[in-house]
């Protein structure tokens, strides 16, 4: 929980261009803004679990070492976050193209673009949250494999190259987000 709060902080507070969406029909064809942090927060991140993991303060291998406990917390988490912008979309009466379906309505969502000032919940969810959050697992994985047996194997240290590649491209590109499909038609639902 320490991780997506504080993912969310940098993605309120940190440094970043501010991208005009497309024009949504929901909104009568008016736009939102988007702080496109993604870059400045992922290098925040990069740098601060870096020191934390050489300092002791947070070894990055307690992430492997307590994954079930984790994974546990991150779906009742899922599942509670889901919840939530569901009934909001009816708390402020932005429900939209629901389908009268309850169990279809809450998996595709209520809402198209919750949002919690200018923080776009379902982008930072989309982005902010699970692509960090496996790279740093994969991470984990590595630094647990080479303290066990003094070294990383190629697969391993692959998957950490091909999520950290994947996670930066996301990052550095995340001004182009606001204009795809996710963003400008998609609800934000458990699917």
């Amino acid at each position: 929980m320490g991780f997506v709060v504080y993912s969310a902080i940098c993605a309120y507070f940190m440094p970043g261009p501010v991208v005009q969406g497309l024009p949504l029909p929901s909104l009568k064809g008016n736009t939102l803004k988007y702080l496109c942090n993604g870059l400045s927060s992922w290098y925040l991140t990069l740098f601060l679990s870096a020191v934390l993991h050489v300092t002791g303060v947070f070894r990055l291998t307690a992430i492997i070492d307590n994954f079930g406990s984790i994974m546990t917390v991150a779906i009742i988490w899922g599942f509670t976050m889901s919840t939530l912008v569901f009934l909001s979309g009816f708390i402020t009466g932005n429900q939209h193209r629901m389908s009268g379906n309850l169990i279809y309505d809450f998996f595709m969502g209520s809402i198209l673009n919750p949002r919690i000032g200018h923080l776009d919940l379902k982008m930072w969810a989309e982005t902010r949250v699970p692509w960090p959050v496996l790279f740093y697992t994969s991470v984990s994985c590595a630094i647990k494999q080479y303290e066990l047996s003094g070294s990383v194997s190629a697969p391993i240290a692959f998957m950490v190259l091909a999520h950290w590649l994947y996670c930066n491209a996301l990052q550095k590109g995340e001004e182009c987000i606001p204009a795809s499909w996710d963003i400008f038609y998609e609800k934000d639902g458990k699917w």
